[in-house]
């Protein structure tokens, strides 16, 4: 009975540990993505009298592409999260966030 009980212990400890960890498919993005002309932003910022273009990044995850809020919202809407691409994906956010996506990010993002 005791070797039976451990058995069945062992057998649901390792299926508990087989399942693949969702965000793990995560570390695999490009969070740098692609630029392309946010339109609708630069149309109301030329409305205000500010000339030039606004980008936003569009990054391709699974196949599919999407913008960098929307990646966020799908794949990282904890705000505490600890994962290494989530915590990036953030901090590239705050900085797209004040005058559109830029190429140009600091060291390690």
């Amino acid at each position: 009975m005791l070797r039976l009980f451990t058995l069945v212990a062992v057998g649901l400890l390792i299926s508990s540990c087989s399942k693949e960890d969702p965000n793990t498919q995560l570390s695999t993005v490009d969070l740098h993505g692609s630029l392309v002309i946010d339109q609708e932003m630069t149309t109301s910022r030329q409305s205000q009298g500010i000339n030039g273009e606004y980008y936003k990044r569009i990054l391709t995850v699974n196949g599919q592409e999407m913008t960098l809020a929307d990646f966020i919202k799908q794949y990282c809407p904890d705000t505490n999260t600890r994962n290494e691409t989530c915590v990036k994906a953030y901090r590239i956010k705050k900085i797209d966030d004040v005058s559109g996506a830029t190429k140009f990010l600091p060291n390690g993002l």
